[in-house]
């Protein structure tokens, strides 16, 4: 069973510890947005209220309310009388995700340069060797994860560590594209060689090249859109569509 399978078989029966009704929805939202975001619950996948209430251990209620916050994030696609499914991935969404996130972290590199010190960079050496670990262990989720650490490490560096959360907000469509682009071979040892352009820039306090090196790494993004567009055409909506239409097929076996 390949690796993902594996994890996702392993938290399929996990149940939400008992908290307030909110709370559980929110804990809800944040694992069904994982498993939207890595690809363990493709697009068209229907979502089943039953289902999802079975495996979590709640009511229908708050699984509900989480379904209409994913809905508001364009990850799932509600349908009167039909169903929930998995949202296709929309380019303009994705591609306004990437202008948000160069916007943010461009800026955050420019001040990290003259805000870095000793403690920071071994940070950020740590994070690149932890990386390397994770490819070599083939373990995409937590090289995905490390990935991002390392990115909100350098927003911290820069004096705005909050700001972040602004950047994880904006890039949920983007994030279904990197993870996708994970199971191109060559992609995450490209990952930590832009990764160690930007750190080493960083570290020689070098603004233009570490500027120069953080928008290449992010503007990649592009790349891969055109890759997968071509091999995964059905993780992607056609242009110009949405979700006024009749529902889609549901994935078997989901």
């Amino acid at each position: 069973m390949p690796e993902a399978a594996q994890k996702h078989e392993a938290g399929a029966d996990a149940r939400i510890v008992p908290m307030r009704r909110q709370t559980i929805a929110v804990q809800v939202r944040a694992l069904l947005r994982r498993d939207i975001i890595v690809g363990r619950l493709p697009p068209r996948t229907m979502l089943s209220e039953q289902e999802l209430s079975q495996r979590f251990g709640v009511s229908r209620t708050p699984i509900r309310e989480a379904l209409i916050k994913l809905a508001e994030e364009n990850l799932i696609e509600i349908y009167p009388q039909y169903g929930s499914f998995v949202a296709p991935i929309k380019l303009t969404e994705v591609f306004d995700s990437q202008f948000v996130r160069e916007s943010l972290e461009c800026s955050a590199i420019e001040r990290a340069v003259e805000r870095i010190d000793a403690a920071q960079i071994k940070a950020l050496n740590a994070s690149l060797a932890h990386q390397r670990v994770l490819h070599r262990a083939g373990d995409h989720e937590e090289f995905f994860l490390a990935d991002e650490r390392m990115h909100a490490l350098i927003m911290e560096i820069a004096g705005h560590a909050n700001a972040w959360r602004q950047v994880e907000n904006a890039k949920a469509q983007m994030d279904r594209v990197r993870f996708l682009s994970m199971r191109n071979v060559r992609k995450k040892p490209s990952v930590i060689a832009e990764h160690t352009l930007i750190v080493d820039r960083l570290v020689h306090r070098d603004r233009d090249g570490a500027l120069a090196a953080m928008r290449a790494h992010l503007r990649g993004l592009f790349r891969s859109v055109e890759i997968l567009t071509a091999m995964e055409a059905a993780y992607f909506a056609e242009e110009g569509g949405g979700s006024s239409g009749p529902p889609p097929r549901a994935v078997a076996g989901r």
